[in-house]
């Protein structure tokens, strides 16, 4: 058994929600917490944070963008710059933010931060497009992520 805690600067999305198995995308990978995990410390990147509380047959969704996580004997707390269940995202603005971080990406005078920035911003844009139009997006944006 593990309690989750889900929180961004903005708002609690989950306090000490009894969870079996929580797959949280970390900066190098995805991690899958399972009850009894070592304590752990780790910074988390773009995309989709799934977890199954206990008893049910399905995972639910969120798509973050960065922040970290902290595995602490039977806790794991979340603490992400942004989060966002599929019935929060705005699909419309989601693929504004993808066109535009697109268009700024082709530009040829692009310094180095820029282009990391307008990276992170097409990459939090895909996985919002993915989870909130509930289709194939949604998987493809998490392969892609993970390279």
């Amino acid at each position: 058994m593990l309690k989750l805690s889900l929180v961004t600067p903005s708002k609690k999305l989950l306090t000490d929600l009894v969870v079996e198995d929580l797959f949280v995308p970390a900066y190098r990978g995805e991690l899958d917490i399972l009850a009894g995990h070592a304590p752990l410390m780790s910074t988390l990147g773009t995309g989709v944070l799934r977890y199954k509380t206990q008893g049910s047959g399905s995972y639910e969704k969120v798509a973050i963008s960065w922040g970290y996580l902290e595995v602490l004997h039977d806790r794991v707390t979340v603490l992400a710059e942004t989060a966002e269940t599929a019935g929060e995202i705005d699909l419309n603005r989601a693929r504004e933010a993808k066109a535009n971080a697109e268009k700024e990406l082709l530009r040829a005078d692009l310094e180095q931060h820029e282009f990391e920035k307008y990276q992170l911003k097409l990459n939090r844009s895909i996985v919002r497009i993915g989870l909130g139009g509930n289709d194939d997006m949604g998987a493809a944006a998490e392969r892609t992520l993970k390279h």
